[in-house]
C-alpha cells in the first residue's frame, strides 16, 4: 500500500512542493469567512469567563451606608434625688456607614477546579473552531480540484471541437467534388455544434465553481488558478490528530473536571470578614437628650473568621455526578465509534487510491491506443477508405479516453484529500 502511495506522488506530483495555489485560496477564504470569526468571538468570551473565575479568589470590597428607625427601644427609669431619669441605651434613630471586605481562605481547591474547568472550555471552543475550520478548508480543496479537472476538461474538448472543425473543412470539399453526400456534411456540422453545446456547459459548470470560490475568498481568486495541479504529498500523521476526536477529547476532560467538581461540592470553605466604619449610638441617651455627634458618632471596626460545613443537600450532588459519569461513559463510546469509522474510512482511501493507480496506468496506455487508432483512422478517412461516421467513433474514443484519465486524476486527488482529512492534517500550513 505505501509502496502504491509513493509510485502515486511520483506519477502525479510535478515537485516537492506543496500546492502553494490551493494554500493560498485556503487560506484567503478561511482569513475572510465570517462564520470562522463569528465563531472566534467565543475565544474572547471564554477568555473573559476565565477571568471571571479566577477573580472568586481575589477579596470583595463593598461600601454600606444605612440609616434604621427603632420603636420602641429599651429603656430605664432611675430616681435620682427625688427627680426620675430615663436611661436609653440605644437611639430610635440609628445612623451606620462602613467598608465591608470578604477574602475566601481556603475552599479545599473548589475555585481551583472552576478555573481550569472554565480553560478547558476555552480549549473545546478552540477544537470546535478547527473543526470547523478543517470542514471549510476541505471543501474549498475539493472544489478547487473539481476546477482543475474542468479546466483540463475543456482544453481536451477544444480540441476535440479543433478536429471536427477541420475534419468539417475536408467533408464540405468532398461535398463539393461529388464523392460525399450533404447529408455527410450535415451529420458532422451537427456533432459540430454538440461539441460546442458540451463546451458551453462544461464552461458554465466552471463559472459557477470560481464565483464560488469568490464569494467565500471575498476576492478574485483566479490568479491562482492558473498554474498546474500539484498534488499534495506529506500524508503523515495519525487518526488521533483527527479533529473530531480531539473535540470528544476536550469533552472528555471538562465532564471529568465537572464531577471533580461536585465531589467537592460539600467541602467546607473558610472566608475571612472585615468591616471598617462609622455609626452612632455609642452614648446612651438620657431624658431623651442626644450627645454631640463628635461623641455619640465613632469609628468602628470588625474581624473575624466564618467557617461553611455543607451538611445535607438532598443528594443533589451525587445525582450530578452520577449524571456527568453517565455523560463521560457516553463521550468514551462516540470515541470508539468515531475512531473504528475513522480507520475504516482510512483503509477504504487507500485501498482505492492503490485501484486508481493501476486504473491510470492502464488508462495511459488506453490513450496511447486510441491516439494510434485516431491516426490510422484520419489517414485512411483521407484516402476515403473509411466513411465519416467511423472516424466519428474513433473521434469519441479518444476524447472519453482523455476525459477519464483526468477524471482518474481527480479521484486521486480527492481520495487524498480525504486521507489527509481523516488524519486531521492542516494542508494549507505545512
Amino acid at each position: 500500500m505505501k509502496k502504491s502511495i509513493l509510485f502515486l506522488f511520483i506519477c502525479f506530483a510535478t515537485n516537492a512542493q506543496t500546492n502553494s495555489d490551493l494554500t493560498e485560496i485556503v487560506k484567503q477564504v478561511l482569513d475572510h469567512s465570517p462564520a470562522l470569526k463569528g465563531q472566534k468571538t467565543g475565544l474572547k468570551i471564554g477568555d473573559v469567563k476565565t477571568q471571571i473565575q479566577q477573580s472568586y479568589s481575589n477579596p470583595t470590597i463593598s461600601y454600606e451606608a444605612g440609616i434604621t428607625r427603632l420603636d420602641p427601644v429599651s429603656k430605664v427609669t432611675f430616681n435620682t434625688g427625688g427627680v426620675p431619669s430615663i436611661l436609653q441605651f440605644q437611639p430610635n434613630m440609628n445612623y451606620n456607614t462602613n467598608f465591608v471586605a470578604n477574602q475566601v481562605i481556603y475552599d479545599w481547591g473548589k475555585n481551583a477546579l472552576a478555573l481550569e474547568r472554565s480553560r478547558l472550555e476555552n480549549k473545546l471552543t478552540q477544537v470546535q473552531i478547527d473543526v470547523a475550520t478543517n470542514n471549510m478548508a476541505y471543501q474549498i480543496a475539493t472544489i478547487y480540484h473539481q476546477i482543475k479537472f474542468l479546466q483540463n476538461a475543456i482544453k481536451i474538448q477544444q480540441a476535440e471541437l479543433s478536429r471536427i472543425k477541420s475534419h468539417a473543412e475536408v467533408v464540405g470539399v468532398q461535398v463539393k467534388l461529388g464523392e460525399l453526400l450533404e447529408l455527410d456534411q450535415l451529420g458532422i456540422n451537427i456533432r459540430l455544434k454538440n461539441q460546442e453545446i458540451k463546451i458551453s456547459e462544461t464552461e458554465l459548470q466552471l463559472n459557477k465553481m470560481v464565483d464560488f470560490l469568490n464569494t467565500q475568498a471575498g476576492k478574485d481568486i483566479s490568479p491562482w488558478l492558473k498554474n498546474s495541479l500539484l498534488i499534495q504529498q506529506d500524508i503523515n500523521g495519525n487518526l488521533d490528530e483527527n479533529p473530531l476526536l480531539v473535540q470528544l477529547t476536550a469533552e472528555d476532560a471538562i465532564l471529568q473536571k465537572d464531577i471533580n467538581v461536585q465531589q467537592k461540592s460539600s467541602s467546607p470553605t473558610i472566608v475571612g470578614i472585615a468591616s471598617l466604619g462609622v455609626r452612632n449610638g455609642y452614648l446612651p441617651r438620657i431624658n431623651g437628650e442626644v450627645p454631640p455627634i463628635s461623641d455619640d458618632f465613632k469609628l468602628n471596626t470588625m474581624l473575624g473568621v466564618k467557617l461553611t460545613i455543607p451538611i445535607y443537600s438532598g443528594k443533589r450532588a451525587f445525582f450530578q455526578e452520577n449524571i456527568l459519569k453517565f455523560q463521560k461513559d457516553r463521550v468514551q463510546l462516540q470515541r470508539d465509534e468515531i475512531g473504528a469509522k475513522l480507520s475504516f474510512e482510512l483503509r477504504q482511501a487507500e485501498a482505492s487510491i492503490a485501484q486508481l493507480v493501476k486504473k491510470s496506468a492502464i488508462q495511459k496506455q488506453v490513450i496511447e491506443q486510441a491516439v494510434y487508432a485516431y491516426q490510422l483512422a484520419e489517414a485512411r478517412f483521407s484516402k476515403g477508405t473509411i466513411k465519416q461516421i467511423e472516424l466519428d467513433a474513433v473521434q469519441n474514443t479518444l476524447e472519453e479516453a482523455q476525459l477519464q484519465k483526468e477524471n482518474i486524476y481527480l479521484q486521486i486527488s480527492l481520495q487524498q484529500l480525504e486521507l489527509l482529512k481523516i488524519k486531521g492534517l492542516k494542508f494549507w500550513e505545512l
